[in-house]
């Protein structure tokens, strides 16, 4: 399959609401929870793409409008849990950009999947939230040799599609509410199709939103409300990744006609990450990554072949410990009931792909498919804007114990 991520978005979306059994939260939800309430949103935008590459810079993409349609659901407010994670909603939207320039870009239209919580309530009308978008992108006029040879930004016609939204959520009645706020978006194919420098987007916004059971209230009692302590633990994370990626090669010398070379290496990675976890709506830790690149330090040229008299391009692996690179990274983790969003900020220590900087970032979604295994889908990228590969992956959640609180000397000494 030309984009077997189509799929695993699906699956990780599926796998994080009915995986709801790995979660300590669900064990404690009354059964006689009434239905969760439900809106339907028009999100309507207009921004401006930010100059992150030649194509940007020469003025051809200078500004965007955008809309989007969302179904969305909230937390129902019955249990401690809600309250503990900000009264996280989730849904899934349908999202639409015009570009000045059709010629360059065409139309894309999203369909991308979101989640989002409190970060602060300044009274019943008026809050600070903010949402993250996760989803795939169709319709882009893509680089393209001859037709479109200027468009460095996206190699390939579907895309992924990863936004976060920071707003205001004004209550205007029981059914409705206004949103205002500004957004960030970004559309890349990973690196699975160059070239792709990726673009990225920032727009200010305002939503309408129309709740069908009215805005979510908190309907437990006290008890139910009642957030308990956190038990301060350390987890440890286990994955194992799999991916491919493309990358551009040197040509002189070589009588390949350009750098792109349509080829896909294999990229393995393991990490070990150590998580602290001192909140139901974070945690953070350290991880080790160790990462296998069977693009590093490969040769490429073009060859005659003196039988046919067809010239054939040819790719030569590198050597085989070159393929390998060591790097820690400091990993957070946005966590909800059934599923969590992380990002890694980490360096190579030991590096085997010249082609890629020493410092990478990780972008990334994590849903429990049962107990304590767990499938994430993400983005590896370096510069904070170059990315080397999507990635899937499966893991393994080991739960430490609760950390005791150690007695110090004057609580042996007082009463």
């Amino acid at each position: 399959m030309r984009h077997p991520y189509l799929l695993l978005l699906l699956f990780l979306f599926l796998a994080g609401n009915i995986g709801a059994a790995h979660t300590e939260v669900t064990d404690t939800i009354p059964p006689q929870k009434r239905k969760d309430p439900s809106f339907l949103s028009v999100n309507g935008a207009g921004g401006i793409v930010l100059p992150t590459n030649k194509y940007i810079n020469e003025g051809c993409l200078p500004a965007y409008a955008s809309l989007s349609v969302k179904y969305g659901i909230y937390s129902s407010g019955d249990s401690w849990q809600d309250i503990a994670y900000g009264m996280p909603y989730y849904g899934v939207g349908v999202y639409s950009a015009q570009f000045f320039n059709k010629r360059a870009l065409g139309n894309p239209i999203s369909l991308y999947l979101f989640r989002g919580a409190d970060l602060y309530t300044f009274n019943p009308r008026l809050s600070l939230k903010y949402e993250l978008n996760l989803g795939m992108s169709f319709g882009w006029k893509a680089y393209d040799a001859f037709d479109n040879p200027d468009n460095i930004a996206l190699g390939s016609s579907v895309n992924i599609h990863v936004g976060v939204n920071a707003y205001l959520k004004h209550r205007l009645s029981d059914k409705w509410d206004l949103h205002y706020g500004v957004g960030l978006s970004h559309f890349s194919n990973g690196a699975y199709q160059l070239p792709n420098k990726g673009l990225n987007m920032i727009s200010p916004f305002v939503e309408l939103v129309y709740n069908f059971h009215g805005n979510p209230i908190y309907n437990g009692n006290k008890k139910d409300l009642t957030i308990p302590p956190v038990e301060k633990r350390i987890d440890y994370d286990f994955t194992f990744t799999s991916s491919s990626r493309q990358i551009r090669v040197d040509t002189v010398g070589t009588g390949l006609p350009s750098r792109l070379l349509d080829k896909n290496f294999k990229v393995f990675a393991f990490s070990y990450a150590t998580m602290f976890v001192h909140s139901y709506k974070y945690k953070w830790g350290p991880s080790l990554d160790l990462t296998y690149d069977e693009s590093s330090d490969i040769k490429a040229w073009r060859q005659f072949h003196p039988e046919d008299g067809v010239y054939y391009d040819r790719v030569k692996l590198g050597n085989f410990p070159k393929r390998f690179s060591v790097g820690i990274s400091l990993k957070g983790e946005i966590t909800y009931p059934y599923m969590s969003f992380f990002a890694n900020l980490g360096y190579n220590l030991l590096h085997g792909n010249k082609y890629d900087y020493r410092l990478y970032q990780i972008l990334g979604v994590k849903a429990y498919i049962k107990d304590n295994i767990f499938g994430t889908f993400g983005i590896r990228a370096n510069r904070f804007s170059k990315a080397q590969y999507l990635y899937w992956s499966i893991g393994y959640t080991l739960k430490g114990k609760p950390i005791k609180k150690k007695k110090s000397y004057l609580d042996y000494m007082l009463p």
